[in-house]
């Protein structure tokens, strides 16, 4: 099996296939947050109405990922995210159709929630564990995760616009279908593993057929949630969380109480985010020349660091609170090397499982995460004790991947 050195392996088509996943995962994540402003007016929704519907997306976003992930491992991981790109698709044009009410706006938003928890973190490291030697799934994720970050940036201009041209509820069918037609070229190009395009993974040094890795085919969902491995990277991951949802729920508003104006605010976010797009481009490939969890705790230092040096420059020069925070950027830009551990220390047969339980468990850290870091900016009297907040729970998260198991190439699986 092989193809010739000339032609593009079929493993960067799966790869286009995750990217589509990330304008799917936006169109669902982005939707509601950007154009809430006509939203609740159409609504007649207060605040707490409106919060509470981006909580609901919140909940079943990050607390379905292990339902789609036993599906993954189940049915195919082709299928399973196929499925949950209808459901998000479908149930986000559903919402431009009826949601003409609070209840009504809940229980879609719901539905959409479900369907975003299948489209990404839960699937794709399943994809990429099958499709890639490991020395390869690191520049692989991303590229995929790349997709989040200029489909954002993309739709945080154009979406507003389109609602002031044609109403909310127009532009929500339009991303809707969006959703739907990205979904249906992923079921059409992307295949589960090597072995049906008559390939082996990408990047598979020559002489090797496969990756060494345990026998496992009677490992179940409870299996995983058995296995160490499971809980020592869940526990990485949650903290982790906290970071990230502490710098997400606060970079904006850090500014403004520092007497910068809303705009000033809103460009610290663009910065931010585009950061992350250096970062992943960095931490990625980097950690298939080194491991990956050493890549993770570097990059988890790096923001931390960043962090620290904000709270201190804090208040002082805007150009210099812009460098810090895009340093705090390029720190963040380690997802994709923590969604490519998933698919190192999960073996494919239960890499959805795996993959879910830890996107499952993540929600501890996305939903405690910002109310601790509130509740110690309120206590400080600053909005810097937020920060730090999320500072040490990256220095957690970076002591808790650096005692990883080793991987050298090889998948773990402890029982």
């Amino acid at each position: 099996m092989g193809q010739s050195k000339s032609s593009i392996h079929y493993g960067w088509i799966v790869v286009f296939g995750g990217f589509l996943t990330q304008i799917i995962l936006m169109c669902g994540v982005q939707f509601v947050p950007i154009l809430m402003a006509p939203i609740q007016e159409s609504l007649s929704l207060s605040n707490t109405s409106a919060g509470t519907i981006v909580s609901v997306f919140g909940l079943c976003y990050a607390g379905c990922s292990f339902i789609w992930g036993y599906l993954a491992d189940k049915i195919g991981a082709r299928t399973s995210v196929s499925l949950a790109g209808l459901v998000l698709g479908i149930a986000v044009m559903l919402f431009g159709l009826m949601a003409n009410n609070f209840l009504k706006a809940v229980i879609i938003i719901a539905l959409v929630g479900f369907g975003a928890a299948g489209v990404y973190s839960a699937t794709i490291p399943k994809l990429i564990g099958a499709w890639f030697h490991p020395s390869k799934r690191g520049r692989a994720m991303s590229t995929i995760t790349a997709g989040g970050v200029l489909t954002g940036a993309a739709f945080g201009i154009l979406l507003p616009r389109l609602a002031n041209s044609f109403g909310w509820q127009t532009a929500a069918m339009i991303l809707g279908g969006l959703a739907v037609l990205c979904t249906i070229i992923i079921f059409l190009v992307v295949r589960n593993k090597p072995s049906e395009k008559g390939l082996i993974p990408c990047g598979t040094p020559e002489g090797e057929t496969d990756v060494v890795k345990p026998a496992v085919k009677d490992a179940s969902f409870i299996d995983v949630l058995k296995m160490k491995i499971t809980w020592h990277v869940s526990t990485m991951f949650i903290f982790w969380q906290v970071a990230y949802m502490t710098g997400t729920a606060f970079v904006a508003v850090s500014f403004v109480n520092a007497g910068f104006t809303a705009v000033q605010g809103g460009l610290a976010v663009t910065i931010y985010n585009l950061s992350q797009l250096v970062g992943q481009q960095i931490w990625g490939p980097l950690s298939d020349r080194m491991e990956r969890k050493s890549v993770i705790a570097i990059a988890a230092i790096w923001w931390s660091v960043a962090t620290f040096g904000y709270i201190f420059v804090y208040g002082s020069s805007l150009n210099v609170m812009y460098l810090l925070i895009a340093l705090m950027g390029v720190g963040m830009g380690m997802v994709p090397v923590i969604l490519a551990s998933f698919s190192d220390y999960f073996p494919t047969e239960v890499g959805g499982s795996g993959a879910g339980v830890v996107s499952t468990m993540g929600l501890v850290g996305r939903f405690f995460g910002p109310m601790l870091a509130g509740f110690v900016a309120d206590t400080t009297g600053t909005i810097t004790g937020a920060f730090g907040v999320g500072a040490v729970a990256m220095l957690l998260a970076a002591i808790t991947a650096f005692t990883l198991p080793s991987q050298k190439g090889k998948t773990v699986l402890s029982g």
